[in-house]
């Protein structure tokens, strides 16, 4: 299972200090699986499911005879978002 959780970048530190002086044992502890994460990086954008896009994808052949896969750019900008934007972040660096 996958879940995504919103944490202060302090305690976020201090989980991961936890994690590191616990033993190791056949379960990790929530510690060490919250300190092991994956990062969403600051300032993302809306994330989708590629497989979704592919799914309403079409394809033509381009100048050499080649078929090339296209995904309309409204399908992109219409995809529900599994987690959305990083607003906060992405509003103030643009």
């Amino acid at each position: 299972m996958q879940i995504v959780i919103d944490i202060e970048e302090k305690r976020f530190r201090d989980i991961q200090r936890i994690s590191t002086v616990q033993l190791k044992g056949r379960t990790p502890t929530l510690e060490q699986v919250i300190a092991h994460g994956r990062l969403l990086p600051k300032g993302h954008g809306d994330l989708i499911d590629r497989d979704d896009l592919l799914a309403d994808s079409y394809c033509i052949d381009d100048w050499s005879g080649n078929e090339v896969n296209i995904v309309d750019v409204m399908t992109v900008k219409m995809a529900d978002a599994i987690i959305e934007a990083d607003k906060a972040e992405s509003e103030g660096s643009k």
